[in-house]
């Protein structure tokens, strides 16, 4: 009995090995014979890569076509394109050297036909129109910084200093995709600094550096406590808890914030403070309402406005006395619609959005916003937090 036990276990054993040798696991090769090679190749260079359109070849079993270059010396890239479409895309060269790119057809088999190698000259890359856009000027406090990104991809714009060793260090880098990028640099001495800048893109090809000497103009932040709400006749009401004060609290995102009365019928939207000091204002940086994920280029948050200033306060209300300072917009980095958004867009709305007054302007005393849009499109606006930057001597 035991022997009879025993001799079923040993033809189960062997039944389930053999079960296991026909089952193995992953794409198993139908055969060893490799496709035939693309033909008909031809070639659209574009900037920085090109376009390369075949012909596939006539196997049942065809997977995709590779290509496969060199971005660099000694890197190489791999390429693929699925039997559905009829072109390849090569991409992430630095410069307008000709190139050699191998194409191989590959089928189910993992099997490759023989390489067709074919010439591509690429078109000036981004990178490289994007550097020879490049341009750093003085500013308050810092520079600024200007690009041109027509294409609007992913771009890094480096700016560099001197250090004490007569070394250019990294300053600030910039990651933008806008295509009038800018960026400024602030909290610097009123010295000269000697500055260097370049371009790199997501391949790591970077333009050639421009150099500048600049001096940056005298700017401080304005002392927040000593700002100041002012009543005006025709200035719109405010909600009950997120009254104007809620705008220099310090306080950059969370509510409550500052917000205008909505429903009223009224609109535009205006509002004014005092900013307690006679000064020369060189730019004030308005940060969103982001306390909740949908208020973020949306909500109340604005949109176009304009500020205007004045020395000597006109209490009637008028609007006769005061010198229109800036015509503002806020520019969305990625342009997409209301509730979708970029992590460029998120840093934006948290981290403020700077809008500048020429510096031809009068000094000024008193602010006041006049708000025509929203992003949300609403009758009310909010405010999450200002900063005034300036001469306040």
């Amino acid at each position: 009995m035991k022997s009879k036990y025993f001799n079923i276990l040993i033809i189960y054993v062997i039944g389930l090995l053999y079960a296991c040798q026909e089952e193995s696991i992953g794409q198993q090769p139908v055969d060893s014979n490799p496709p035939n090679p693309v033909t008909n190749v031809t070639v659209r260079n574009i900037s920085g890569g090109a376009i390369i359109h075949y012909t596939l070849p006539d196997d049942e079993d065809l997977l995709y076509v590779k290509a496969l270059y060199y971005l660099k010396d000694s890197i190489e890239i791999d390429t693929r394109a699925s039997v559905y479409v009829d072109s390849l895309v090569v991409v992430g060269f630095g410069d307008m050297k000709e190139r050699q790119v191998r194409l191989m057809a590959v089928d189910r088999s993992q099997n490759e036909s023989s390489a067709v190698t074919v010439s591509i000259s690429p078109l000036s890359p981004d990178v490289l129109n994007i550097g020879e856009s490049l341009n750093l000027i003085q500013d308050f406090g810092g520079v600024h910084a200007y690009w041109d990104n027509p294409n609007k991809v992913d771009i890094a714009i480096a700016v560099l200093t001197k250090d004490h060793n007569e070394e250019y260090v990294p300053l600030e880098t910039f990651y933008s995709s806008r295509s009038a990028g800018e960026g400024t640099i602030r909290g610097m001495d009123t010295i000269p600094y000697d500055f260097a800048m370049y371009a790199e893109d997501r391949w790591g090809n970077t333009s050639e550096q421009k150099y500048y000497t600049l001096t940056p103009i005298y700017e401080t932040k304005f002392d927040r406590l000593k700002f100041a709400k002012v009543d005006l006749a025709g200035d719109a009401s405010q909600v009950s808890g997120f009254e104007m004060h809620r705008m220099w609290d310090g306080n950059n995102n969370g509510d409550p914030c500052f917000s205008t009365t909505g429903g009223t019928g009224i609109w535009p939207h205006s509002a004014t403070m005092d900013i307690g000091i006679t000064g020369k204002i060189s730019r004030i940086r308005i940060f969103q309402r982001t306390s909740l994920k949908p208020y973020i280029w949306g909500e109340g948050n604005l949109r176009k406005f304009q500020v205007y200033g004045c020395e000597t306060l006109d209490y009637s209300g008028g609007w006769d006395s005061w010198t229109l300072l800036m015509d503002c917009v806020s520019v969305k980095p990625s342009g997409l619609p209301l509730g979708q958004n970029t992590d460029e867009d998120i840093y934006v709305a948290t981290n403020g959005e700077d809008f500048t007054n020429s510096p031809t302007n009068p000094p000024v005393r008193y602010l006041r916003f006049l708000v025509t849009q929203t992003w949300a499109g609403g009758d009310n606006f909010q405010i999450g937090e200002i900063e005034i930057y300036g001469d306040d001597r």
